[in-house]
């Protein structure tokens, strides 16, 4: 736990998708009851000490990996891939040659295909695009040497392991909004003019909280960030660091935990 409070990615990517699922029912609860918010922090601790929001985010990390395939399915390939490939590519013709001419000269026996032999093999051309973005991605961990991949894909970890949880947030959030709604509903024993404001803006929240991770959270909300990482990472192939980056790889934190 301490480690994933520590490490930028781990926090941002991991611990914080798992703190939003708790945090509905968490401000439900408090705003119903405010008289128990004390002995609410003390179960947060406690939750922490036993490790619940550490499975919770290792869960959601899982979760998110398990949604990639279907992710890169729907966007027609994986980012990174449709980048490099001239039929789906978002650079201009000179960038892409660029960036394919360097990664040709830092990749031993990398060769990319001409346009014909491109159009005639899709599959092979996407094969090579997806090896030598590897190379680039172990050329590039760095996190100081190559600032803005690392954020981009923490950004990219982070909605993606919102996706994964959202599940699990519906969940809550209809169990928060059923309880609250029950609670004002039982409190004054039908009668809705004496329902106290605390208990409506329980209600509220559940109900936001239930659009939120419902219309916002879906795989557009995941595609921004991942075309982003994907344009970050194609941009170090400019960096005169990039070379200094390959050698010292090894020894620096890793940007892509994924």
């Amino acid at each position: 736990m301490i480690d994933s409070i520590l490490d930028p990615y781990d926090r941002k990517a991991r611990l914080y998708p798992a703190l939003l699922v708790m945090l509905v029912p968490l401000i439900a609860t408090t705003l119903v009851a405010p008289v128990f918010s004390s002995q609410l922090a003390g179960l947060a601790s406690l939750v922490i000490a036993l490790g619940g929001l550490m499975l919770l985010s290792s869960l959601g990390r899982e979760w998110g990996k398990r949604k990639e395939p279907k992710l890169f399915e729907s966007w027609g390939g994986i980012p990174t891939t449709l980048m490099l490939l001239r039929a789906t590519s978002q650079l201009d013709q000179l960038t892409l040659d660029r960036y394919r001419k360097i990664l040709e000269g830092k990749v031993s026996s990398l060769q990319f295909p001409d346009a014909t032999s491109e159009a005639s093999d899709p599959a092979k051309c996407a094969a090579i695009c997806e090896s030598a973005v590897k190379w680039l991605r172990e050329a590039t961990r760095d996190t100081k040497k190559f600032a803005l991949v690392f954020v981009e894909n923490t950004n990219y970890g982070f909605r993606r392991n919102l996706l994964g949880v959202k599940p699990l947030a519906l969940v809550m959030c209809v169990l928060t909004l059923a309880t609250t709604t029950l609670h004002a509903w039982l409190s004054t024993a039908g009668n809705l003019s004496a329902v106290t404001p605390h208990s409506w803006s329980a209600v509220v929240v559940a109900f936001i909280g239930l659009v939120v991770w419902g219309r916002v959270i879906n795989a557009d909300f995941v595609k921004t960030t991942a075309f982003a990482y994907a344009t970050a990472l194609l941009a170090t192939c400019d960096l005169p660091t990039l070379a200094v980056g390959q050698k010292k790889s090894r020894k620096t934190s890793a940007t892509n935990k994924g």
